[in-house]
């Protein structure tokens, strides 16, 4: 005995179909509800998410940028700005950057905030970096400048250091400057650690802090991790972000150096942000697959049981069965 032909799923004349107003209205109900799990499943498979690894710094870079925009209520004349590294490399930057005189004004953070508080996009951050606005350091009105804007790039040593910014004659030898002009307040618009990226917004960017004395230190403590960030297209970005703490301290004269001190610290490890998708194509046509085979089938077989209950309950609903003479 063979078998010529064999077809495992029924076969019933349309004659011999009951169609009903409950299994219409279920056929939509479960349509609808397909259409919802599908788009959710659609959404999660568009939906990228963030891989987080660890691995040793493969850079070995001896020399790091450093980039810096900050302003500063004091007169330029009157404040000086170093660095010194763990290995007692001092560096006496005030010729290596741009001091501009300008007026100290405090601008509107809430679009670094935004960022800031935003959910990581590796794509966007990328794009981000490709974009290389100039600062804008044009000072307008009158020239009674009583601000200075320092900013530029410059390279160290990376290694752990200490980047401070003082008045003049205060720390270091130099002509004594004026207590009445010392104000320590300042406005941190640019604060990064390797190439410069303008559109991408760091923990300081924008920061600002008000000083109340003639004597008061500012001290921020960073720590350095090179990152790479790749997105889904494997487009890679190699920088640096860190995290601060920050600490302010008043003191009497004689007792302190008033100024601003940026000590920072690199880690040895680099931060690799990958942007990934949630699943593979085939794993989403798998999963359609089996969520509409599911539910159909589910449905079907519930409606089939609560058909059955509501005739026993009320058999004279009860569609006429056929019989053969």
């Amino acid at each position: 005995m063979q078998f010529k032909e064999f077809d495992a799923f029924p076969k019933v004349e349309s004659g011999f179909v009951k169609r009903t107003g409950s299994g219409g209205i279920l056929t939509l109900i479960v349509s609808a509800i397909l259409c919802i799990l599908v788009m959710g499943e659609i959404k999660d498979y568009m939906t990228l998410r963030n891989d987080y690894n660890f691995i040793v710094d493969p850079l070995v870079n001896h020399q790091l940028q450093i980039n810096l925009d900050i302003t500063i209520a004091m007169p330029c004349e009157t404040l000086r700005i170093d660095l010194r590294d763990i290995a007692d490399v001092q560096l006496g930057l005030s010729e290596k950057v741009e001091k501009i005189p300008t007026h100290f004004k405090v601008y509107s953070s809430t679009h670094a905030e935004k960022i800031r508080n935003a959910p990581l996009n590796v794509q966007k951050m990328i794009r981000a970096a490709s974009r290389k606005e100039a600062l804008d350091h044009a000072s307008k009105g009158n020239t009674d400048f009583k601000a200075c804007r320092i900013t530029g790039s410059f390279e160290a040593n990376k290694l752990s250091g200490n980047m401070h910014i003082t008045a003049v004659g205060h720390g270091y030898y130099g002509a004594h400057s004026d207590h009445s002009v010392m104000n320590m307040t300042h406005s941190i618009h640019e604060l990064s650690f390797g190439e410069l990226y303008p559109a991408i917004v760091n923990p300081l960017d924008d920061s600002f802090e008000l000083s109340r004395t003639s004597f008061e230190a500012f001290q921020y403590f960073l720590v350095v991790v090179p990152t790479i960030y790749i997105d889904r297209s494997k487009k890679q970005l190699l920088t640096n972000q860190y995290s601060v703490s920050e600490y302010r301290r008043t003191f009497d004269e004689h007792q302190g150096i008033p100024g601003l001190f940026f000590k920072y610290e690199f880690e040895p490890m680099t931060l690799v942000i990958s942007e990934e998708s949630s699943m593979s194509f085939g794993h989403l046509l798998v999963r359609l697959a089996g969520l509409v085979g599911g539910y159909y089938v589910t449905a079907g077989m519930a409606h089939k049981v609560l058909s059955a209950i509501y005739y026993t309950v009320r058999p004279e609903q009860a569609p006429l069965r056929r019989h053969n003479v």
